[in-house]
């Protein structure tokens, strides 16, 4: 390997660039406890939302598009594969948004999960940070929007019954893609998009409010929008939003 004096990241002075085959990569794993807050707001009048919750920085879903990838090279890591393959995790996430919503401050708006990262990547199977925070939102009876590729959201049917009873909960499934072929392509560690649509029929079925996300739409690859929104129907969506690449 060899140091880089001008590295493409701005926050960094220099960077190493490996010459011949770099080592074989792995899924790592960072512990965040030094987070003081974990609502963010957002005031970018090209987001729908106001208020959003990452309990998890980095992705492991890996799609090529994401917009949050640079966001990573504030961690001092790179936004191409160290995105999906350093994952920083806020073990304090329940904690932290207990504490928000206990100041007189906090109006109850809608908090959405995620912006930077899926709410579902698979380590929350062993941390089940997004689900304390939705039980969390469910006790104070806060009002509650998710975005997510993950089927893995089925776990937590049980709370999301509850948001819906005690206050309104919206899932929103990102399926930008109706070909596997291509969705594997730009999203490799994704659940296909026909686990993406059992998940959304299964939700609904519990009578869950879900929709589709037609995000992005990539000239050339984003081929069949009214078939994409046909099946999103067909299992149960009631709304449905679109964004440009």
């Amino acid at each position: 390997m060899r140091f880089v004096a001008n590295p493409p990241n701005p926050w960094l002075t220099q960077s190493i660039e490996w010459i011949g085959e770099p080592p074989p990569a792995k899924i790592e794993v960072f512990e965040e406890t030094e987070t003081r807050t974990i609502i963010s707001r957002n005031d970018s009048p090209d987001v729908a939302f106001d208020y959003s919750i990452n309990c998890y920085r980095g992705c492991i879903h890996g799609c090529t598009y994401c917009f949050s990838r640079p966001t990573h090279e504030y961690l001092d890591f790179g936004a191409g594969t160290d995105f999906e393959r350093k994952i920083v995790v806020k073990v304090r996430a329940a904690e932290l948004l207990r504490k928000e919503l206990m100041k007189p401050s906090w109006q109850g708006d809608e908090i959405v999960f995620s912006f930077t990262s899926d709410p579902y990547v698979p380590l929350e199977a062993n941390y089940k940070l997004t689900r304390a925070c939705l039980e969390v939102c469910a006790e104070f009876r806060n009002p509650v929007g998710i975005v997510t590729k993950s089927a893995l959201i089925r776990r937590d049917i049980d709370v999301l019954q509850t948001l819906s009873r005690e206050a309104s909960v919206g899932v929103y499934f990102s399926i930008p893609f109706a070909d596997y072929e291509i969705a594997r392509a730009v999203e490799p560690f994704a659940p296909s998009p026909k686990a993406r649509f059992a998940a959304m029929k299964e939700l609904a079925d519990a009578g869950i409010q879900v929709g589709i996300g037609i995000a992005p739409t990539i000239p050339g690859l984003t081929t069949d929008i009214p078939g994409l929104l046909a099946r999103a129907k067909e299992c149960g969506a009631t709304r449905a939003f679109l964004n440009q690449s």
